[in-house]
């Protein structure tokens, strides 16, 4: 996993800023989540070097180098080497952290439900529905899911709140769409699964009500 090159209050202020929002769109960066999706789904090793190289090599250091020039003048009080860091990990390494983790949460599921068939989402499947993944039983669709850290919970700016609607907007959808029921899921800082005997009861619960599969 990647590691906060710099400090981590300074890492969250800059996250916070909203004028630095626009230079980590995807028409700035790239679509980072499709790119490691399509790297992990084609690659023979997942890793680290891996998916650096991936991303760099899709023509996307120029585009860094412009947020790198740009973000120089809107933050002249911090150092070069900052700015450089924190754009680093706010492309890559928190794209690839976030990913690895939805990757250990799914598979924390598998492990305790063998009974099911847990499937990691395409990307388009989460850009419509909110969705990392589904459940499956005997190919039965029995429930999608979205995971989070637990930091989601905290997300106050305007900007945030109108993206956590817009993700309950989505969430709504699959659930009428598919006629699935859909868990959202935190995970904590060391990547473990928040309220994970919570989540584990709820998805009991789904199978003994709504399908009778325990």
């Amino acid at each position: 996993m990647y590691e906060i090159p710099i400090s981590l209050d300074l890492y969250r202020k800059l996250n916070k800023d909203s004028t630095l929002k626009k230079y980590f769109t995807s028409s700035s960066v790239g679509k980072c989540m499709k790119m490691i999706d399509d790297y992990y789904s084609n690659a023979d090793i997942f890793s680290q070097m891996g998916w650096e190289n991936y991303y760099l090599n899709k023509k996307r250091a120029d585009r860094l180098n412009i947020v790198y020039n740009e973000l120089i003048k809107l933050l002249p009080d911090l150092s070069r080497e900052d700015i450089r860091d924190y754009i680093f990990h706010r492309v890559i390494g928190q794209t690839y952290n976030g990913f690895v983790r939805e990757l250990n949460i799914i598979s924390r599921l598998q492990d305790e439900f063998p009974q099911l068939d847990f499937i990691k989402a395409t990307y388009e499947l989460d850009e419509q529905y909110f969705t990392d993944f589904e459940a499956y039983y005997n190919g039965e669709l029995v429930l999608g899911g979205q995971i989070k850290p637990i930091s989601y919970n905290y997300m106050n700016t305007p900007y945030q709140i109108r993206a956590k609607e817009n993700h309950e907007a989505q969430r709504q959808k699959y659930i009428s769409t598919f006629k699935a029921p859909h868990l959202l899921l935190f995970y904590m800082g060391d990547g473990s699964l928040y309220e994970q005997q919570k989540i584990f009861d709820k998805i009991n619960i789904i199978l003994v009500i709504e399908n009778n599969l325990q």
